[in-house]
């Protein structure tokens, strides 16, 4: 049986794409949000917040799938070969005893399976509205830049001085619409994701357990080095980011948070352009991060690095412990 697992490389025109249009709306609404007010500034804190690459979580989705596939088809497997045996070449307890291990085997490949099924499925449905918060955001973005521009010159003269106002009207009247629609995807979104974390964690709980009754037990505190020290990263990003995000609020004046913004969208817009024009492909390897072990233009300033073994490491950088993290993770399970 297969589940039909999608091919990750079918999302790379995908993930191309968003790659280049998510930066991009966060250059784009720098202007508006100077321009037409706290509709505008608003709109550049949900961009900001939802930078992301809607087809990169969608190719990850599909490796848990490939990697859900190679756990069932290794089940069945088993199965297959312990049906095949010749019960009067090998009988007795300790025939008995292998038969019976099998088939917790064969339990435990496919309690895995079933929950990297849960995983891919969290990522597509999370990776599905994203890619309509990003199109959506961007289309906006383009839209308000080029009123802007319109906007600027027009009131530069008295004789156009009314069409500015008119093109400033209608451009606010739009950014107030808009504004309405990306907060309603940004409410479905943060309940989505907030249920999606649910699912998954009953699932990981669900198969630990699952494991556990077929003699694969995991020891939680092995894993409490490693949780914590990513986690501490993560929200170390997580509050520089939200202390540099534009103002949310409605009647507050657009201050200078939008800059960092458009500049953030700048930097990775490059990044991503000469990754795609070196070889194609999305991978970080025009990354600064692979250099020197920081991304300041992420806002992050740990200086980890993945030394290949045999190489120097660079100097100030340091290496992550070998409990932290998968210095090779192998997403395709090959």
């Amino acid at each position: 049986m297969s589940i039909g697992a999608p091919d990750p490389k079918s999302f790379q025109g995908m993930m191309d794409a968003f790659a280049m249009v998510a930066p991009a709306a966060a250059v784009e609404i720098v202007l508006p949000a100077f321009t037409f007010g706290p509709s505008c500034t608003q709109i550049a804190r949900i961009i900001y917040m939802n930078q992301c690459n809607p087809g990169q979580i969608m190719m990850v989705g599909a490796f848990w799938f490939q990697l859900a596939e190679k756990y069932i088809t290794a089940g069945k497997d088993l199965e297959g070969e312990v049906a095949a045996m010749d019960a009067e070449a090998w009988e007795g307890d300790d025939c008995d005893a292998f038969v019976d291990q099998s088939g917790k085997v064969s339990m435990q490949l496919f309690t895995i399976a079933s929950f990297a099924i849960q995983v891919g499925l969290g990522l597509f449905t999370i990776a599905a509205l994203l890619a309509v918060m990003v199109t959506a955001y961007a289309a906006l973005a383009t839209c308000l830049m080029a009123m802007a521009l319109v906007y600027w010159p027009l009131q530069a003269f008295p004789l156009t001085a009314a069409a500015a106002v008119a093109v400033r009207t209608a451009a606010m009247a739009i950014a107030a619409t808009g504004l309405g629609i990306l907060q309603t995807i940004d409410t479905a979104l943060d309940a989505l994701g907030n249920g999606l974390a649910a699912f998954i964690g009953g699932g990981m709980t669900a198969s630990w357990a699952v494991l556990a009754t077929q003699g694969n037990v995991v020891n939680p505190l092995d894993l409490v080095g490693p949780t914590a020290f990513n986690m501490a990263n993560g929200f170390a990003q997580l509050g520089l980011r939200n202390a540099l995000a534009p103002s949310g609020g409605k009647h507050v004046a657009g201050g200078l948070g939008h800059l960092f913004v458009g500049g953030q969208g700048a930097y990775n817009f490059g990044l991503n352009a000469n990754d795609l024009a070196g070889n194609g492909d999305i991978d970080g390897k025009e990354d600064p991060r692979g250099t020197y072990g920081i991304d300041p233009g992420n806002l992050d300033f740990i200086p980890f690095v993945d030394t290949p073994e045999g190489q120097e490491e660079p100097t100030g950088t340091w290496e992550k412990p070998t409990w932290a993290d998968d210095a090779a993770p192998n997403w395709s399970g090959s």
